[in-house]
């Protein structure tokens, strides 16, 4: 049966800590499969690395993941020494996701215009650094190890955001699933995109299965669908405003209804887990959510 994670809503402007707490303490304590949050510079997001680890303290139970670290404009050494803290911090709960991102003055605000360009190689290079980092077989001339050491034997399962054909060829060689993201919930595209990457999967030679995850964003109550299509349009914005405009228009996860046939067809399709995104700090959206896990779930 598929899995329901929740992502908190450190991605919404004006969100409290005190909204945060009850946000956090509820995925722990619920039905979710995963505790999750994205990334951003030029924005009102919190800092990923920081609600993160903040995250891991507060809760004892549910898996906790960066959907996503945009790590080409970090240095991966930084990443692979957070990621190993938060993993440290919950114990062992950690999956680090990552990808390259779309929003060249990001890249620009962090000194790292330069790697935009080639952002898809660059994070290549990094995943095996990480790796190394944590498997203990990274060296620097005069330098002691890097710690601090994972939880988890090797380090986190480390999870790919790449959605273009070039880009999850490169992934399907390195990560351990997908962190799929989609602006619309296009089932049509996410079936595309899950049977592109098994099958890259198996061209590669790895064994076993990925896991197929994919974040769609919600809303729910009685102004879900204007709600919605606000967040939706703003996020899009980058791409012009016809296209974020036609993109929020297509947003569909509005309604209990809706929600509960998107997670239906994911099934169908092959995926793994869904992670619910929501586009509102609102408490009483939050309750609904749950209510609505415990259900299907049962």
């Amino acid at each position: 049966m598929i899995q329901i994670g929740m992502s908190i809503p450190s991605t919404v402007e004006g969100v409290t800590i005190d909204v945060l707490r009850q946000w956090i303490a509820a995925i722990d304590n619920g039905p979710f499969s995963r505790l999750s949050t994205g990334e951003r510079i030029a924005s009102p997001f919190l800092d990923l690395q920081c609600v993160l680890s903040a995250a891991a303290v507060l809760t004892q139970r549910v898996p906790i993941q960066s959907l996503i670290s945009v790590t080409p404009y970090h240095e991966e050494v930084l990443v692979a020494k957070q990621a190993a803290t938060i993993d440290v911090l919950s114990n062992g709960r950690f999956t680090l996701g990552v990808g390259v991102g779309v929003r060249e003055y990001d890249y620009g605000l962090m000194h790292k215009s330069e790697h935009f360009k080639k952002r898809v190689s660059r994070l290549d290079q990094q995943v095996k650094v990480i790796r190394d980092i944590w498997s203990g077989d990274f060296e620097y001339p005069g330098a002691p190890k890097i710690g601090p050491e994972p939880i988890q034997a090797g380090g986190p399962k480390i999870f790919s955001s790449s959605l273009g054909p070039n880009s999850m060829a490169r992934a399907a060689v390195w990560a351990d699933g997908l962190a799929g993201f989609n602006l619309t919930g296009d089932m049509a595209e996410l079936k595309i995109i899950h049977d592109r990457f098994i099958t890259l999967w198996q061209e590669k030679g790895r064994q076993g299965k990925p896991w197929m995850q994919v974040a769609l964003w919600f809303s729910l109550g009685n102004e879900a669908k204007p709600q919605l299509k606000s967040f939706a349009k703003e996020y899009s914005l980058i791409f012009g405003e016809a296209y974020a405009e036609a993109t929020s228009s297509q947003c569909w996860l509005n309604s209990e209804d809706n929600i509960t046939r998107a997670i239906s067809q994911l099934e169908e399709i092959g995926y793994d887990e869904i992670i619910l995104t929501p586009t509102t700090g609102d408490v009483a959206q939050l309750n609904m959510a749950c209510e609505l896990a415990n259900k299907l779930l049962a």
